[in-house]
């Protein structure tokens, strides 16, 4: 496609004071979602707002709705929460090339070597319909912005698969609203119990992704490369072969 043209791979300067700033942000991201994501069994019924504000997964949004959630605060916060993640990946792809694209790949650690190769072809083929499609997707956000698309087209994409997300979640879960409450019943009496099993789920997994990742994972922000050096898709595709999984 033309709004998705593999373009020039601009690698980082050593010095560039964006970058950190910007896997600050990441970071920052990330741990909000596994904050939510740890403490969603007591945060959907007493803080809905809060919970779709710290992460704005599909399955937050879906019980947000019948725990009682303002439709302003819903589509507000969910729309901000959404854009935020996919405009900082895109940024990080965009301006950062391959070893952006490897920094956030083992940083999410979510996407297998094949997964991440057919959505590279996907983005090659419909980049801007999978934005719509998957908005909520990091991986697709960088891609996206890795292949070059212009960040006016992308804007549009992202926002309106946002709103796309919005609505068909509140009308979902408004449709099953009766199921929907009786498991929010369910999760509130077990509601401590929960937040201890996803603390170890998210420990572990914490602690796996630390104990496999390789130190040149982290070049990119140390700047320990000279800043000339560029990386290729074989090479790419080679270190999320040979990385976590």
């Amino acid at each position: 496609m033309e709004d998705v043209a593999a373009g020039p791979d601009p690698m980082p300067k050593p010095k560039d004071r964006r970058l950190p700033f910007l896997i600050a942000c990441f970071g920052i991201l990330v741990t909000a979602t596994n904050v939510g994501s740890i403490m969603a069994p007591t945060l959907v019924s007493r803080s809905p707002e809060l919970l779709i504000a710290l992460s704005s997964r599909i399955r937050h949004l879906l019980f947000a709705v019948p725990a009682g959630i303002n439709p302003v605060a819903y589509s507000l916060i969910g729309f901000a929460r959404l854009s935020a993640a996919g405009f900082l990946c895109f940024t990080l792809g965009h301006g950062y090339g391959s070893r952006g694209m490897l920094w956030i790949e083992r940083q999410l650690g979510e996407q297998t070597p094949a997964t991440f190769r057919w959505m590279q072809r996907a983005v090659d083929r419909a980049g801007a319909l999978l934005v719509v499609l998957m908005p909520g997707s990091n991986i697709v956000c960088a891609l996206v912005g890795y292949r070059r698309m212009r960040t006016a087209v992308f804007a549009v994409c992202l926002s309106i698969g946002i709103v796309f997300r919005l609505v068909w979640v509140w009308v979902a879960a408004k449709i099953f609203e009766d199921q929907l409450t009786v498991i929010l019943d369910w999760i509130e009496r077990y509601q401590w119990w929960l937040v201890g099993a996803f603390l170890a789920i998210t420990f572990l997994q914490s602690w796996r992704k630390a104990s496999n990742r390789p130190a040149e994972a982290d070049d990119l922000l140390e700047g320990t490369g000279d800043g000339t050096a560029t990386v290729s898709e074989e090479d790419l595709e080679r270190d999320l072969e040979n990385g976590p999984g």
